[in-house]
């Protein structure tokens, strides 16, 4: 890029490509061995040097590419983290005009423990700062010190073409409704102010937001439009409003949706799909910007045909890109960090009323502040850290094309397959890993039943296995549709205890994902199934005193006259598991608290 030139009266000055900074001859001053001048050429020299030195300094001045330092890509690898919205919040608009801080400070105080996040991508609203904007850039800055204390640098987002675009209000907010992925997300601007004539209103929202914290080193990014359509309007103030923000000169990255374009700094991707090619060509789209994706896929909901990019599945294609010797992106993952009242446990377009989910398609924490899955705690935990907790862990990502089921450390007993991202059993097989030497963990999977007969779960403290189904020493947690057992096995099956699930709006279904825990501490064995927003899921909670109990062995998995697949399996120390509070009126509770005289 040439710089600039300019002619000032007393000769030619040029600044720039293929120009020489100084004439041979100044009028009235004279360049050579006699080098004599009067003051006030003097001066006018002195004048002269000072502009072209400080045109030199300019950010638009070159002297040519040879002289330029190339601008690197923005490295996102360590930005890790979700989109957030406290869970008691139906919107942004609440979020910022109810402010709790002691509610935020909690929910991520467990995002950082449980998975060790970076960075949250939060969403304003031009409501609240038209209402209140002393208010709102004095909560922005209380929340960006509880994020400080956390570790975690969120980036803003100002506009957002989603969802509901009339009737938000300041207040009151509506409640959500059962079923209503996003229902009273709030489009910003609403449509009542989407006019031309409100360009100025929108200017003063962003530069009073970004001039606040341009150099605010607690914010990560900004961010101008989350998926604007294709209206005139929505265009427009895309524009407009990167150029706003840039003409402050933040020491932050300016993002837009969607991908790369001119108004934003990093590529701005977003993926809900499992072809990680697609993933691929959205990260390599622009290496000298780098890419980011605010929006990284979610869960498999249950009544749909595939994964919309899991946790586990997008942190395994992150190390594969590490380990191709590729740049990995920073993520937000499954869309928010809160199972909360967004509701967005639903997939888009759910029909008002329909019962809770077996597992929510959104969200990594539950209100408690304790994880969806254990499974996806360690792996998104272990992945930013560089530290696993796990005693166990597989994802079957790696699994993809083989001819065996059987990953690395893990013998199976009966037919198997390969081929998938997945583990696929046959009725009346069984896999094992782990060491028998193992006592008192927490284990965890993903299952899902090919049908509605028969049952499948989780074997643990297992020992002697051999071939069939009940060919062990140890015990047994599995379901059907219609009920949850227990069970101790000795190469025969005793029922010990279990939950009736015909009555449980998040009961398993056929051809959707269940999510079964079990942790086993002593004789104690308790056993969660499918928790909702509201119900930490504790189902079977069983003291086995009986002469017979096993208290050591491996884990595995296993059918029962049905086909079943398998996923993302943990084993963490029992001292991992989260304190839940107990809900619900398990099976087998009232026996422990009476056998421990409480």
């Amino acid at each position: 890029m040439a710089g600039p030139s300019w002619c000032l009266s007393m000769n030619c000055i040029a600044v720039g490509d293929n120009h020489k900074l100084f004439p041979s001859s100044i009028k009235g001053v004279r360049m050579g061995g006699d080098r004599t001048c009067d003051d006030m050429n003097l001066k006018r020299l002195l004048a002269i040097i000072l502009i072209a030195a400080a045109a030199c300094l300019s950010p638009t001045c070159s002297f040519g590419a040879a002289d330029a330092k190339k601008a690197k890509p923005y490295d996102t690898s360590g930005w890790v983290g979700a989109n957030y919205t406290p869970a008691y919040c139906v919107n942004q608009v609440q979020m910022w005009h109810e402010f709790k801080p002691d509610v935020i400070e909690r929910e991520l105080a467990a995002a950082k423990k449980y998975f060790g996040l970076t960075t949250l991508r939060v969403f304003l609203h031009n409501l609240v700062y038209d209402a209140e904007a002393d208010k709102l850039l004095e909560r922005m800055d209380k929340f960006l010190s509880i994020c400080e204390r956390h570790g975690i640098r969120p980036g803003f987002v100002f506009f957002d073409d989603c969802h509901r675009r009339e009737g938000i209000v300041l207040e009151p907010q509506k409640p959500p409704i059962d079923g209503y992925h996003n229902g009273r997300w709030a489009a910003c601007p609403q449509n009542r102010h989407r006019k031309d004539q409100n360009m100025p209103k929108f200017k003063a929202y962003v530069q009073g937001v970004v001039r606040r914290f341009a150099k605010d080193k607690r914010v990560r990014w900004w961010e101008i439009y989350n998926e604007p359509n294709r209206s005139a309007f929505s265009q427009n103030l895309r524009k407009k409003g990167y150029a706003w923000a840039k003409e402050l000169k933040p020491i932050q990255p300016v993002l837009c949706c969607w991908n790369d374009s001119k108004e934003t700094d990093i590529v701005d991707a977003h993926n809900y799909g499992q072809d990680f090619r697609a993933w691929d060509r959205q990260a390599d789209q622009n290496p000298a910007k780098g890419a980011f994706f605010t929006e990284a896929g979610a869960r498999w909901y249950y009544t749909k045909g595939r994964s919309n990019g899991t946790p586990t599945e997008v942190i395994a294609w992150l190390r594969g890109r590490k380990a191709a010797g590729k740049t990995a992106p920073g993520v937000c993952l499954t869309w928010e960090l809160m199972v909360g009242n967004s509701h967005c446990r639903w997939y888009w377009g759910t029909k008002h009323g329909t019962p809770e989910p077996p597992v929510p398609w959104c969200g990594l924490l539950w209100p408690d502040g304790t994880p969806v899955s254990l499974a996806e705690a360690e792996a998104v935990r272990s992945y930013v850290t560089g530290k696993s907790r796990a005693m166990l862990f597989q994802d079957f990502q790696s699994r993809a094309g083989a001819k065996s089921a059987a990953p690395p450390g893990w013998k199976a007993y009966g037919a198997t397959a390969g081929g998938a991202c997945y583990l696929p059993l046959s009725p009346g097989v069984k896999m094992v890993a782990g060491k028998t030497d193992w006592g008192d963990y927490v284990l965890e999977a993903a299952v899902m039943l090919r049908g509605d007969r028969g049952d499948a779960g989780l074997i643990f403290r297992v020992n002697n296995p051999g071939a069939g189904r009940d060919q062990m020493r140890g015990y047994y947690a599995g379901f059907n549709t219609k009920k949850l057992y227990l069970g101790r096995m000795n190469n025969d099956w005793r029922e010990l205890a279990g939950f009736d699930l015909t009555k449980l709006p998040s009961a398993p279904k056929a051809n959707g994902w269940s999510l079964l825990r079990i942790a086993v501490e002593g004789r104690r064995i308790r056993v969660w199934l499918n928790a909702m927003h509201d119900d930490t899921g504790l189902r079977i909670d069983y003291k086995d005193s009986s002469k017979d109990a096993v208290l050591t062995g491996a884990v595995g998995v296993r059918t029962n006259n049905i086909a079943a697949w398998f996923d993302d399996v943990v084993v963490l120390p029992i001292g991992d598991l989260p304190k839940l509070k107990p809900s619900g009126n398990p099976v087998g509770a009232a026996e422990i608290k009476a056998s421990s005289g409480k």
